[in-house]
């Protein structure tokens, strides 16, 4: 029971400080009417109030743009996660070399391997590049008010999506763009 309270007196104590950031407030007056903004303390969803259809015809959706909130990222913070990426993309760099990636045709912007050695170097490259981009540090989008911003892969994912009503998808991108303008 008190592990219970205290969890729950935690998640109401982020949620507070995060509703209470005067960034959020500004934020929020200036989404397009039918638009709102939910802030926990890890979490800032901007969603469409009216759900639309998704193409002609299709599921009923909420769009919803979804972004990860973390306490404000220090100077340090930034300047040891860029060092951390700079030096994953000088292996990145060294691990192509190695397998002379750049040797092989590409068609699309794909690497298209002839021989059994190129499909040999390509899987290598591939594997390597898999593990060194696990270790890419995932640097916030900007800061807004006391929060560090951060976006996924799904953060615009229904930004692709064709809906009805389709002014809902205009709106969307204002939406994106206002919070570029909020953020610093």
């Amino acid at each position: 029971m008190a592990l219970r309270l205290s969890i729950a007196i935690g998640i109401s104590l982020a949620a507070a400080s995060a509703a209470a950031d005067p960034a959020l407030d500004r934020l929020e007056a200036a989404l397009p009417a039918g638009w709102s903004l939910l802030a926990t303390g890890s979490d800032l969803v901007i969603r469409h109030d009216r759900p639309c259809y998704a193409a002609a015809g299709g599921p009923v959706i909420t769009l919803e743009l979804r972004y990860r909130l973390e306490p404000r990222w220090t100077a340090p913070q930034l300047a040891a996660a860029r060092a951390a990426n700079d030096e994953i993309a000088g292996e990145l760099r060294a691990l192509a070399a190695r397998y002379r990636i750049d040797a092989i045709r590409t068609a699309g912007g794909r690497p298209q391997p002839a021989t059994a050695d190129e499909r040999s170097r390509l899987a290598a490259y591939e594997a390597g590049r898999a593990r060194l981009e696990a270790r890419r540090v995932a640097l916030p989008r900007c800061t807004l008010g006391e929060a560090s911003v951060f976006d996924g892969d799904d953060t615009y994912a229904q930004l692709r999506l064709r809906v009805d009503p389709p002014e809902a998808m205009a709106q969307a991108h204002r939406v994106v763009e206002l919070v570029k303008q909020h953020c610093r």
